[in-house]
C-alpha cells in the first residue's frame, strides 16, 4: 500500500513538491477574465429567455468583433489579443446557443411523441 504522500511509480500524480502552477501564474486570472467578458449582463435582458440573450451577445461581439477585423492588427498586438479573446467568447456563446436549441428540440420531440398518446385517450372507444 503506498503512503498518502509518495509519489506513483509513472512520475505523474501524488502529492510532490513542485506540483501545481508556479508561482504568479496568470492563467486564471486570463480566462477568469473571459468568462466575466463573456457574460455580461443584458440591460432590459431580464425578461428574455437565455437562448434570446446568447445570440444578442454574439451580435453585440460580431460588431466589435468585425472593426477589429477591418484594421487587420499585427500578430501579438493587443489588438490581436482583443481579436482572439472576442472570437473565443462568441464561440462560448455559440455552443451554449447549440446546447440550448438541442434541448428545447429533444423537448419538443418528447411532446410530439404524446400526443398521440393523449389524443387517443380523449377519444370514444369503439
Amino acid at each position: 500500500m503506498k503512503k498518502p504522500g509518495q509519489q506513483s511509480r509513472s512520475g505523474w500524480g501524488g502529492k510532490r513538491t513542485g506540483a501545481g502552477a508556479p508561482y504568479g501564474n496568470t492563467n486564471a486570472v486570463k480566462h477568469g477574465e473571459r468568462s466575466r467578458r463573456a457574460f455580461f449582463p443584458l440591460e432590459g435582458g431580464d425578461e428574455l429567455s437565455p437562448l434570446v440573450k446568447n445570440r444578442v451577445r454574439n451580435l453585440l461581439l460580431a460588431e466589435h468583433l468585425g472593426l477589429l477585423v477591418q484594421s487587420d492588427p499585427e500578430y501579438g498586438t493587443e489588438a490581436w489579443r482583443e481579436m482572439t479573446l472576442l472570437y473565443g467568447m462568441m464561440s462560448l456563446h455559440t455552443d451554449r446557443i447549440m446546447r440550448l436549441e438541442l434541448m428545447k428540440a429533444k423537448a419538443d420531440l418528447a411532446r410530439a411523441r404524446l400526443e398521440p398518446i393523449r389524443l387517443k385517450k380523449c377519444l370514444p372507444a369503439r
